[in-house]
Formats: C-alpha cells, structure tokens, sequence
C-alpha cells in the first residue's frame, strides 16, 4: 500500500467484500471431514467419539473479519481425562529423557569403534511390533491418527500436514486454491481449552466463554460495526505488515475503545478510532480473554507491540 492514502472509497470497499457463502460452504466441509475421522477413530478409541468431542472456531470465523490471507482455524475440543492424563505422562517421560540425555552427555566417554551387525544379527535384534494400548494413546497420537484418517477422505491432491501436534490441510480441489484449514486438538473441561505448548512443554489454559461474552456485549452495544472494523483492521494491517495480525490482539484493541466512536458510517467509525489510538495509551487496555492482563503482556495476543506500532504510524501516514 505504499503510497496509497486510505479513502472513504477505500474503506467501504473492505466492508463490502463478501465471502460469506464460500465461508459458510467451507466450514461444512471441515465439520463433515473431521466427523468421518472421529467416527473412524472411535472405533479405535474408546473415549474419543462424538460425545466428548467437537470443533470449534477460533479466529476471524467467529467475527467475520475473514480476510483473503486467513486461514480457517479451529480447535478440535476433547473432554477426555484419559487422554489428558496420558498427555502428561509423555510430557513427564519426555522431561526425564532430556535429563538423561544431558546427563549422558556431560559424563560421556571415548567410544570404541564397533563391529557392524550382519543381517543375521540384524534378524535377530529387529524389534517387534507392538499392540496398541490405549494407556499410552496422547495428544500426539490423536494427531497422527487424524492426519492418516482424513487423508482417506481428500482427493489425491490434497496434503495433511502434521506440524507439531498441528494440523495444516490444503487442496485446491477440496477447498479451494490458497485455502488452508488449521486445526488444533486440545483438551476442553467446561469450555476451558487447555492447549499444549510444543516450547513450554506444559499446557496453556484458554477461556474461550469469556472471550464470547465480551464479543457479544460489544456487538450489542455498538451493533455489527463492531465486526466490520475488524475486518478493516485485518486487511489493512496485512497490507503494512505483510501478515495477519493475531486476532485476540485485534479483537481486545477494538472491543477497549470507547462506544460512542462506533457510529453508523463505517469510514467515519474508522476515522474516530484511529484518531483515538494515535492518543491513547494502549498499553493499558486489557485483554478479552484474560481480564487480568494487558493486550501486550498477554501471551494470547501474541508478540504485537512493534507491528501495531508500525501499523498505527502508518496509517497515520495514509489518512487523507
């Protein structure tokens, strides 16, 4: 957008693209995708099945800030003690390898050169393999079986990708060209998601209730302008910063800025809150799934203090 200046004409046209239809068409394609998966595991799995589990989404779908970059993002929710409780245990077995392995390490001595095996020694130390044993089924498990299940339902040009415990789907053919679908499998216990962090190697509790709630209480107060600035917001921060923003970052800046700046004309609502936030002391608003915390120390918004920064300059910049 280098050298463009934002305009009435420039605003409108954001809220008037339409995608709902292949939206709407999309998402039933994922749930009906994910519902022959998880009907194929149950058979396998005794506590995952239809019951206990579901498919929620997590980012612009909920808003309907869907962008032309966005991706279809949901979790996968499991209300399953069993399944937590294996999750765990790898995760401590995992913690007591690396101390092993850094103990090894530390304490190793020179190695002699060995014999190599011949193919007869090789027969004989093969291991066997094992039978399953759901005690052992975890978080991990459940995403390689879902990676192996649902390829069986794509066509033959469409790729599952397993990226950590991730999910990463996209055809062409399937859902369209430059649609990705990402799906997560996390834990769920009264709409609380406890999501695994690969780094941390421990689990990150997300109150998604409350995130809805304050959705909801800001739709009702301000009306669907709500939802058509962030969509704004969406385009034109993927514009300067050449990626979607993080959308609890987006949806706490919007849902903090006062009400009487949301009015019926769209660029004028625009015009009010960037005027707003070019003043406010942002640092201070709170985020919309945790109440006890900042938009910039929350580690659901992401790491957004240089991009907004960037992105505030720069429309300050672009305005007319």
């Amino acid at each position: 957008m280098k050298g463009e200046i934002i305009t009435r004409d420039l605003i409108e046209g954001i809220v008037r693209t339409s995608n709902a239809e292949f939206l709407e068409g999309t998402d039933k394609k994922v749930q009906s995708l994910l519902s022959l998966a998880i009907e194929n595991l149950s058979q396998k799995i005794p506590y995952i099945n239809f019951d206990n589990s579901y498919l929620q989404p997590m980012n612009e779908l909920l808003t309907g800030g869907f962008t032309d970059i966005s991706s279809f993002t949901y979790f996968l929710a499991i209300d399953s003690s069993q399944l937590e409780l294996n999750t765990i245990r790898s995760d401590d077995k995992w913690k007591k390898l690396k101390a092993r392995v850094i103990y090894a390490w530390k304490n190793r001595k020179p190695q002699k050169k060995k014999r190599r095996k011949k193919d007869k020694d090789l027969e004989i130390t093969q291991s066997k393999p094992r039978d399953f044993d759901p005690s052992f089924y975890n978080i991990f498990s459940l995403a390689e079986d879902l990676q192996k299940n649902m390829t069986e339902y794509l066509s033959q040009t469409s790729i599952v990708y397993l990226e950590g415990k991730r999910l990463r789907i996209v055809g062409k053919d399937d859902f369209g060209t430059n649609t990705q679908i990402v799906i997560y499998p996390v834990f769920s216990n009264y709409n609380i998601y406890k999501f695994y962090l690969d780094k941390k190697r421990g689990f990150l509790s997300i109150n998604n209730d409350l995130r809805l709630e304050h959705l909801d209480e800001k739709l009702e107060k301000v009306g669907y302008i709500y939802s058509q600035m962030i969509k704004v917001f969406n385009v034109l921060y993927s514009n300067i910063n050449k990626v979607l923003p993080n959308q609890l970052f987006i949806e706490s800046l919007l849902y903090n800025c006062p009400d009487e700046l949301f009015v019926e004309d769209v660029y004028q609502s625009f015009v009010n809150i960037i005027n707003y936030l070019s003043m406010a002391d942002v640092k201070n608003f709170k985020s919309i799934i945790n109440e006890d915390k900042n938009i910039f120390n929350d580690i659901l918004c992401g790491s957004s203090a240089l991009g907004y920064k960037k992105f505030l300059d720069k429309l300050m910049d672009m305005k007319e």
